[in-house]
C-alpha cells in the first residue's frame, strides 16, 4: 500500500512539474492558467513530496522533492524580479493614491457601498472595471472625481471607467481584441506636480486561445509610445508569473510592488492569486499596495496603491 501511494504521488507531481516546465521551453496558452498559479502549484508539489518521503523513501522521491524545491525557489525569484522597492533616498518623495477595482457587472446590490468605498479611499485616480452597476451613481462620484472617461464620456458603456480628481488630458480608448471592446484607456494626468501617463486595462482570460497574449502585445505597443513616468492598473486575469505577463513587463519597463496582494478568488483570501495589478515605470515607485478588506459583492478585491514620485 505504501508503494502504491508513493508511486501515485510521484506520478502526479511529475505531471504537474512537467506542465510547469513548458514555460521554459515553449509556453502555450493551454497551460497559461497553471503558469499564473505556479507558486501555488509548486508549493503543493513540495508538500506532496514531503508526504511521499514520509510514506516511502526512494531515490526517485528524493529527486522529485529536489526538483520541486528548485521550481519553488525559482518561482520566488521570478516574483521579485520586477519589484522596485523604495529606498532610503526615496523617503520624502511626493505621493498620490490610486484605486483599482473590478466591481463585477451584475453587482447591483452593493453599489452604494462601492461608491462610499471609492470616495472614502482618498484616491486621486481610480480605475474601475465592469462598472455598469455604477452608472446611476456617476453624478454622485463626480462630486469627488469631476473628470471621467467611460459611462458616456468617450465610451458609451460603463465597462471600463477612469475617474480623476485632476484633469484627464488627451484620453485614448482602444479595443485590444474582438472579444471585449474599449477595455484599454490611456491618458495624461498631472498629480503631485508631475505629468504622467495613466492607463487602465482589462484583459480577457488567458485560456481564450492566444487572445490574452495578443491584447498584451497591443497594449505594450501603445505604452511603449509613451516615454517617461507611467502608471498602469487593472484586471489582467493572470499573475505576474505568467510568461506573457513577464514579457509584457520587460517590453514596457514596468515594475511591480515587492509582494502583490492576492485579489482572486475572494474566498481564498491571502492564499488567492494576484491577477489584478498596479504597475509603474520610473521615476514612479509603489510605496504601498494593499487590498480593501471588503470585496463588496465583487469576485475581486480592490487594490489601493500609494505611488511615490522618486525622481525629477
Amino acid at each position: 500500500m505504501r508503494l502504491v501511494i508513493s508511486v501515485a504521488i510521484c506520478v502526479i507531481v511529475s505531471l504537474v512539474l512537467g506542465a510547469v516546465a513548458t514555460r521554459y521551453i515553449h509556453p502555450h496558452w493551454i497551460f497559461a492558467t497553471l503558469h499564473s498559479l505556479q507558486l501555488h502549484a509548486v508549493a503543493a508539489c513540495v508538500a506532496a513530496m514531503i508526504l511521499a518521503l514520509l510514506v516511502r523513501r526512494h531515490f526517485l522521491v528524493w529527486l522529485l522533492f529536489a526538483a520541486s524545491l528548485l521550481f519553488a525557489g525559482h518561482t520566488v525569484l521570478m516574483n521579485r524580479e520586477f519589484a522596485a522597492p523604495m529606498t532610503a533616498a526615496d523617503e520624502g518623495a511626493p505621493v498620490f493614491r490610486l484605486l483599482s477595482f473590478n466591481t463585477l457587472n451584475d453587482n447591483y446590490e452593493n453599489t452604494e457601498g462601492i461608491v462610499r468605498a471609492i470616495v472614502s479611499s482618498g484616491a486621486d485616480l481610480v480605475n474601475i472595471m465592469e462598472a455598469a452597476p455604477l452608472r446611476i451613481h456617476m453624478d454622485e462620484l463626480a462630486k469627488t472625481y469631476p473628470y471621467r472617461v467611460g459611462c458616456d464620456v468617450l465610451i458609451r458603456n460603463c465597462d471600463q471607467v477612469m475617474l480623476s480628481k485632476v484633469p484627464i488630458v488627451a484620453p485614448v480608448v482602444r479595443s485590444l481584441s474582438d472579444i471585449f471592446p474599449a477595455r484599454f484607456i490611456l491618458a495624461t494626468v498631472t498629480v503631485a506636480g508631475r505629468t504622467i501617463s495613466f492607463a487602465g486595462i482589462h484583459t480577457t482570460k488567458p485560456y481564450f486561445d492566444n487572445f490574452h497574449s495578443l491584447e498584451l502585445s497591443r497594449a505594450a505597443l501603445a505604452l511603449s509610445e509613451r516615454p517617461g513616468p507611467l502608471l498602469l492598473s487593472g484586471d489582467f486575469n493572470a499573475s505576474s508569473l505568467a510568461p506573457n505577463m513577464r514579457r509584457f513587463l520587460r517590453i514596457t519597463g514596468l515594475k511591480t510592488y515587492e509582494w502583490e496582494p492576492a485579489t482572486w478568488p475572494i474566498r481564498a483570501g491571502a492564499f488567492g492569486v494576484p491577477i489584478d495589478h498596479v504597475y509603474v515605470r520610473e521615476p514612479l515607485k509603489i510605496k504601498s499596495l494593499t487590498r480593501l478588506p471588503d470585496a463588496l459583492g465583487s469576485n475581486h478585491f480592490a487594490l489601493l496603491a500609494e505611488i511615490a514620485i522618486t525622481g525629477p
